[in-house]
C-alpha cells in the first residue's frame, strides 16, 4: 500500500487496515468523504445500452462503471468487429489486472464488448468526446491499440493506480498524451 494512500485515509478519517488495505476501497471511501460521486469526465457523453451498434466508432475511447461503483470507471477502445477473430464480435482493447494481484500483473486485452460490459447490475457506458476527434484519428486509435495488443500484452509491474491504469491506456491511444 502506498504510504501517501494511508496518510490521505488517515487524514480523512477512512479506516483502513494499514498495508494490507485495498487501495481502490481506500480511494472511494476518501471520494466519498469529500463528496465526489460520480467521476465520469465532463466530456463524455453516456450511451444507451440498446443503441450501442449504432452509437460506437472503431477507435472511440469507451467507459463503463465498475462493478458495485459509482465512483469508478473502466477505460478501453473499442475496434469494432475484426473478420475471423471472435466470430466477428464487436472487439475492445482495454489495460487491466486483477486486484487480487494488485493490479501488478495487468495485460492488454482483447475481449469482446460484451466481456468488457460485463458489470454486475446494469452497466453505464458512456464515450470520450475529443475535441480534435476525427476519423482518421479514430482508426489510428483502434490500430494502435491493436498493436499494443499484439506486441506489448504482459505489462507486469507497470500498472500504477494513479498514473499508468486503465483510463491512461485508453486516453494515449487517442491522444498520444495523458
Amino acid at each position: 500500500m502506498n504510504n501517501l494512500m494511508l496518510l490521505v485515509a488517515k487524514i480523512l478519517g477512512v479506516k483502513s487496515e494499514g498495508a494490507d488495505s485495498d487501495v481502490f476501497a481506500l480511494m472511494e471511501g476518501a471520494m466519498n468523504v469529500m463528496g465526489i460521486h460520480n467521476l465520469l469526465p465532463q466530456s463524455a457523453r453516456r450511451v444507451d445500452i440498446a443503441e450501442v451498434a449504432t452509437e460506437l466508432l472503431s477507435g472511440d475511447q469507451i467507459l463503463i462503471r465498475t462493478a458495485g461503483s459509482n465512483e469508478r470507471f473502466h477505460h478501453g477502445i473499442f475496434v469494432g468487429p475484426i473478420s475471423g477473430v471472435q466470430g466477428g464480435k464487436n472487439l475492445v482493447v482495454d489495460f487491466w489486472g486483477s486486484q487480487d494481484a494488485g493490479k501488478q500483473e495487468a495485460k492488454i486485452r482483447l475481449r469482446t464488448l460484451g466481456e468488457f460490459m460485463a458489470v454486475p447490475g446494469w452497466p453505464e457506458l458512456a464515450v470520450m468526446c475529443w475535441d480534435s476527434d476525427t476519423p482518421e484519428l479514430r482508426e489510428f486509435s483502434a490500430a494502435l491499440a491493436l498493436g499494443l495488443h499484439r506486441d506489448l500484452q504482459d505489462c507486469s509491474g507497470l500498472y500504477h493506480l494513479l498514473g499508468r491504469n486503465c483510463d491512461h491506456f485508453a486516453t494515449w491511444c487517442r491522444t498520444l498524451s495523458i
